[in-house]
């Protein structure tokens, strides 16, 4: 269960930190290291400044992770909010009266008006390599590679519908989850990949 740390516990590292280990070293990660990968996650200069100061926040958060492991957690569901401030900043409202437009409604525009590109994101480049080392691999060793694997699905599309149930768990929790610090560096270069996505052509 989670607990307000002791005054003299406040910087002492969260010891869950240390229950992964990274595959390079196979040793768990340092500070230095945990603030690089967060450091990493940068939003591009062209992304409106109070977009990317929130996202500064969101970094910090990730960062006192080391101390506080149940801030992962709220790292994912900060970047999930900080996906709709950008939508808001990139589509604003033309219309009269109170801007009624939920989480749903912006990645629905979003994704009509091609504002969320599938090349934006490291980690689909990277499916796609694999997946077309492993049809090279099949092919020339003989085996036969399923059809359904060659489908790419559209990814645009798939998280039109995710990220905002995903928000909406959050907003509306039935327990208490704890993530853990991969979920919240996902999170992070997921979020900064998509906000770079709507401003950067």
């Amino acid at each position: 269960m989670e607990k307000l740390k002791s005054l003299p516990e406040v910087l002492d590292p969260d010891p869950r930190n240390f229950a992964f280990v990274r595959l390079d070293t196979l040793k768990p990660p340092t500070l230095d290291e945990h603030h690089a990968e967060i450091a990493a996650t940068a939003l591009a200069s062209k992304v409106p400044e109070d977009v990317r100061s929130y996202f500064g926040t969101i970094q910090n958060v990730c960062l006192y992770g080391w101390f506080a492991y149940d801030l992962y957690t709220v790292v994912d569901f900060l970047c999930l909010t900080a996906m709709e401030m950008a939508l808001r900043q990139r589509m604003p409202y033309t219309g009269s009266g109170r801007d009624k437009r939920g989480l749903q409604n912006l990645m629905d525009e979003a994704v009509s008006k091609s504002l969320i590109r599938e090349k934006a994101f490291t980690h689909i480049r990277e499916m796609r390599q694999h997946l077309a080392g492993e049809i090279r691999f099949r092919r020339s060793s003989g085996s036969k590679f399923p059809r359904s694997a060659l489908t790419k699905p559209n990814y645009a599309a798939i998280l039109r519908g995710t990220v905002p149930w995903l928000r909406n768990r959050h907003a509306h929790p039935r327990m208490h989850t704890i993530l853990f610090p991969g979920a919240a560096m996902s999170a992070l270069r997921l979020t900064s990949e998509l906000i770079n996505s709507l401003f950067v052509p």
